[in-house]
C-alpha cells in the first residue's frame, strides 16, 4: 500500500533554508565493548554490522523514509517510504584509529560528518575505533525526523536492553507499516487528499476544517516554499553554509546521576532545572558586565503513548540575574518553566536576547547493548539555531549524568565546563567510564 505523511508545518522550519537545515543535525554517541562487532581477523565485521542496520530499521520506520516535494510546493514536504536503503552512504566507517581521549571529542560530535542530503532518510551511523579497543558509534539524524525525546525512541530499537547476536528478522507487519512509495509529488498529494477527506467526510466539515486556519497565514507558508530555491541559491552564493559548524567547539563533563538528582531536590528543582541554572550561572561567570542571562529551555508536550508525533515541544525563555548563587537559580528557574508548563504554550517575552538553550534527557539506568556488544557510555550532543551561543544537553544513561555542550569559540570551554561541575555538586571530570587504563 503506498504511503505518504506530511510533516507539520511547525516541523517545517527545520527544512525552511539550507542554513538551517545544515545546523539542525541532532547526534548521540554511544562507546561500545567492540568484542562482539570483530570479525575472526579483529577487525569489525562491516558487512555484520550493516546488515544488523538494516534489520532494525524496519523496526524504526522513520529510518527508511525520505521528504518528497509537492507539485509547486503546494503543500508541505511528505514522508515517504523508499525501497532500498544505501547502506554505504548511511553506515561509515572511520578509516583510522582515534585515541580514546575525553578531550578529543569533535569527531565524536558528528559535525565533522558532511551535511545530511535531503532527498535520502535522514540519519547516518559513524564507527569510530578507539585505541581502547572501544567503538565509538556517532549516530546523526535530523531534527526535522523528530525532537530528542523521539530520537530515543530509534535507540530504543537500535540499542535494546537484551544482548542479540542475530537481528531480528523484519515481518509482514513491518513492511505494512511502513509501506511503499507514492509515485512521485503529485501522487503525494492524491494520498494526502484521500486521508483528508477520511478525516473530514462531509462537505460541511471539510470547508470548517480547511478554514480552521488563517488563509493569509497558508499563503505566507505557501509563498515562503516556493521562494525557498532563491534563498538558497542566495545562502550558497554568499558562504555562510561555510560557517554554520566552523567556530564551535564542544567538551562534556561526566557526573553520579544519583547526586546530582539529590542535589536538584535539595535546591528545590529538578534535574532538568538543574542542568538549566548551571549552564545560565556558567555563563554568567564569562559575562561580568552584564546584569540578567536569558537561555530557552524546551518543554516536551508528549502524553503516555504519544509515539507518532515527531516534533512536540513548546520553548520558555528563562531569565536570571546574571550574579545569583546556583543555590538561588534552581527555584528561579523551576518557577519560569513550571509557569510555562501549566500554562500549555511557549513563553518567550521580551528582546531575543538569549544565548541559547539547555535541557535534559534520560536513556534510563538499564544496561544496553548493541546487538551482543555492551554499550558502556552515551553522550548526546545538541543541535541548535546556527545563530546560538552555545547549546547544552544532558543526558543521563545507568548510573552516570553526561552534561555535553557546543559553544562559539567566544566562550572559554574549560573555564564554562569547571563551573557547570561544581553547580552539578560532586562532579568529576573524567574520561567516558571504563576507558582502557582509566577510572
Amino acid at each position: 500500500m503506498r504511503k505518504a505523511e506530511l510533516i507539520g508545518t511547525l516541523d517545517e522550519k527545520y527544512v525552511a533554508n539550507s542554513l538551517t537545515f545544515a545546523a539542525m543535525h541532532a547526534a548521540g554517541t554511544l562507546i561500545v565493548d567492540a568484542t562482539n562487532l570483530r570479525g575472526e581477523d579483529g577487525a569489525l565485521d562491516h558487512p555484520a554490522i550493516r546488515h544488523r542496520v538494516e534489520r532494525l530499521s524496519w523496526f524504526a520506520p522513520a529510518m527508511r523514509q525520505r521528504l518528497l516535494t509537492t507539485p509547486l510546493r503546494a503543500t508541505t514536504p511528505a514522508w515517504a517510504p523508499v525501497d532500498t536503503l544505501d547502506l554505504n552512504y548511511h553506515v561509515r566507517f572511520h578509516d583510522c584509529v582515534e585515541p580514546d581521549d575525553p578531550e578529543r571529542v569533535e569527531l565524536l560530535t558528528g559535525r565533522l560528518s558532511p551535511t545530511m542530503d535531503l532527498k535520502r532518510p535522514l540519519w547516518d551511523f559513524l564507527f569510530v575505533e578507539l585505541d581502547s579497543g572501544r567503538v565509538a558509534i556517532v549516530v546523526r539524524y535530523h531534527h526535522v525526523v523528530g525532537d530528542a525525546l523521539y530520537g530515543l525512541r530509534i535507540g530504543d530499537v537500535l540499542a535494546g536492553t537484551v544482548s542479540s547476536v542475530e537481528p531480528p528478522e523484519p515481518s509482514a507487519a513491518e513492511h505494512a507499516e511502513l509501506g511503499t512509495a507514492p509515485h512521485g509529488g503529485l501522487d503525494v498529494l492524491g494520498l494526502t487528499f484521500a486521508t483528508w477527506r477520511q478525516k473530514y467526510p462531509t462537505a460541511g466539515t471539510a470547508w470548517r476544517g480547511y478554514w480552521h486556519k488563517p488563509f493569509r497565514m497558508r499563503l505566507r507558508r505557501w509563498g515562503g516554499r516556493l521562494l525557498r530555491p532563491i534563498k538558497n541559491a542566495r545562502i550558497a552564493r554568499s558562504g555562510m553554509l561555510d560557517t554554520v559548524q566552523s567556530g564551535r567547539h564542544s567538551n562534556y563533563v561526566v557526573v553520579d546521576l544519583s547526586g546530582a538528582m539529590k542535589r536538584a531536590y535539595r535546591l528545590g528543582g529538578t534535574l532538568n532545572d538543574l542542568t538549566v541554572a548551571a549552564t545560565l550561572h556558567a555563563v554568567a561567570t564569562q559575562r561580568p558586565e552584564v546584569d540578567e542571562v536569558s537561555m530557552l529551555v524546551p518543554i516536551s508536550r508528549r502524553v503516555h503513548g504519544d509515539t507518532t508525533v515527531r516534533n512536540d515541544i513548546s520553548v520558555v525563555k528563562v531569565t536570571v540575574p546574571a550574579g545569583e548563587s546556583i543555590e538561588a537559580l534552581v527555584p528561579l528557574v523551576r518557577d519560569q518553566v513550571q509557569r510555562a508548563v501549566d500554562s500549555g504554550r511557549s513563553i518567550v517575552n521580551g528582546a531575543e536576547d538569549w544565548v541559547g538553550y539547555a535541557t535534559y534527557v534520560t536513556w534510563g539506568r538499564d544496561q544496553r547493548y548493541f546487538g551482543a556488544a555492551p554499550v558502556e557510555a552515551v553522550m548526546g550532543w545538541p543541535a541548535g539555531d546556527p545563530r546560538d551561543e552555545i547549546a547544552c544537553l544532558a543526558c543521563s544513561y545507568r548510573k552516570d549524568l553526561v552534561v555535553s555542550v557546543t559553544a562559539r569559540d567566544s566562550i572559554d570551554i574549560d573555564a564554562f565546563m569547571a563551573s557547570v561541575e561544581r553547580s552539578l555538586s560532586a562532579p568529576h571530570l573524567a574520561p567516558l567510564p571504563n576507558a582502557a587504563g582509566k577510572r
